[in-house]
């Protein structure tokens, strides 16, 4: 199982990469997948907040939510544990499963702990977001920004990078 780790600020392409690479892989016949670290945090919004299905994301209940999860509820690898148990059940159909969401150091150590092959990538982007000063500044959009043990760190600025660089990783590229 290879697992594909890519992270970066808010709004920087990170699902967007991860869409493309999955669909690259899958037309080569390769059996792949994106998940995301927050799905948890996103059901409960959902759920807590009632909100619908095409609905904005609540930035700060979300940061919110995963910080009181980590720190105060369970553990700081509460998440991790999580995605660790669901590619064992992915193994079952997938060699390769994307995590297009990875926003804290250890999310990133704790994976390359396990016994898949891992490989992580930084997006940036010059595009601006539109967070607040107080969600520019959460952890979970400034935590990455100077980790130096990234296999890949990319910038993108149009839809021609994204596939740029998804082919350069598929292809196993630097």
């Amino acid at each position: 199982m290879k697992v594909i780790l890519i992270a970066g600020k808010s709004g920087s392409g990170k699902s967007t990469l991860g869409k493309t690479i999955v669909k690259l892989l899958n037309d080569k016949g390769i059996a792949a997948l994106q998940t995301e670290f927050s799905k948890y945090i996103k059901l409960y919004a959902k759920e807590m907040l009632n909100l619908k299905e095409n609905s904005d994301k609540p930035r700060r209940f979300l940061q919110e939510m995963g910080s009181y999860i980590r720190e105060n509820l369970f553990d700081k690898n509460f998440f991790i544990k999580r995605m660790l148990e669901d590619i064992k059940v992915y193994e079952s159909s997938f060699v390769v499963v994307v995590i297009s969401d990875v926003r804290l150091i250890q999310e990133i150590e704790e994976m390359k702990k396990s016994n898949y092959e891992v490989i992580s990538i930084y997006v940036e982007s010059s595009k601006e977001n539109d967070l607040t000063e107080e969600e520019k500044n959460h952890i979970t959009e400034k935590e990455l920004e100077n980790y130096q043990n990234f296999d890949y760190r990319i910038k993108i600025e149009s839809e021609q990078d994204i596939l740029k660089f998804a082919k350069q990783i598929i292809e196993g590229e630097k």
